[in-house]
């Protein structure tokens, strides 16, 4: 992935943003993955142990989860770094 061109405002940490949420990838080539917590979606690099608070309420894919989904959602960050 080229770099070239991107600013600050698309870097966030190890993130680069992209384009849109679904877009969003580490800058060091690590599979992210995309996961909610209630209407919240989150990026995390598993193998970085980060994640980035992606929006609220953009997809519908929430409302088909439950809490049992979102609590071990949550329970997969616990020990990474949060990006603001």
């Amino acid at each position: 992935m080229s770099m070239e061109g991107t600013t600050s405002e698309e870097i966030r940490g190890n993130f680069y943003l992209g384009e849109f949420f679904g877009d969003v990838q580490c800058l060091f080539g690590h599979a992210v993955r995309l996961f909610n917590v209630g209407r919240c979606h989150y990026v995390a690099c598993d193998t970085c142990r980060t994640y980035i608070f992606v929006g609220a309420n953009l997809m519908s894919s929430w409302r088909r989860e439950n809490e049992h989904i979102w609590q071990k959602n949550s329970e997969s960050k616990k020990g990474y770094r949060f990006i603001d």
